[in-house]
């Protein structure tokens, strides 16, 4: 096995350790097979119970209430966002400020300017972000991009989604935007 030394390991933080995070960041990033490339030092939560819980189940060292306090914990070179959508912005641009790799999931932001200022003060620092692509990459949904694009469906004037989550935080002060994209 090669040797990495601890300067090619990327100390990563998550934002929120709600039902996303739980059920699907945290145990990616506690796999074997990528500890020799991430590793998971700090999550943080509003509600500390969870980041508590969450740092004890996956044994991450560092549990913040605060999003600011890890941020500024110098315990993290990237964090990914698993918070409601609508603090993504600020998140992120707290992040890229300090110089720290951001990974969004689900939407990156709220507004198409939003999503230019964050990559354009990325430039700037020369911190990267990924967009979670989720469902994209799916052939299923590229498939229906294409005939979207290309005309195949004709003029849309409607589209009706749906998703089911069922109820685990959706009560939340912080999950009551005025926009769709805050309540996911």
């Amino acid at each position: 096995m090669e040797d990495v030394s601890m300067s090619n390991i990327v100390r990563m933080g998550v934002s929120g350790a709600g039902s996303i995070s739980v059920r699907g960041i945290m145990p990616h990033l506690a796999e074997d097979d990528i500890k020799d490339r991430v590793i998971m030092t700090a999550v943080c939560d509003p509600v500390p119970e969870r980041a508590k819980v969450a740092g004890e189940k996956f044994g991450i060292p560092n549990t913040y209430e605060s999003y600011e306090d890890m941020i500024n914990s110098g315990n993290i070179d990237a964090v990914t966002l698993a918070s409601p959508i609508g603090v993504h912005y600020e998140q992120g641009k707290l992040a890229i400020e300090k110089g720290i790799h951001v990974h969004f999931n689900k939407t990156m932001t709220t507004t198409v300017d939003e999503a230019d200022d964050l990559i354009n003060s990325a430039k700037e620092k020369g911190v990267k972000l990924v967009a979670c692509p989720g469902q994209m990459l799916r052939p299923l949904y590229q498939e229906m991009r294409r005939m979207v694009l290309d005309g195949t469906l004709g003029t849309l004037t409607w589209a009706v989604t749906g998703a089911a989550f069922g109820t685990y935080h959706e009560k939340e002060s912080v999950r009551q935007g005025d926009d769709m994209l805050s309540n996911i």
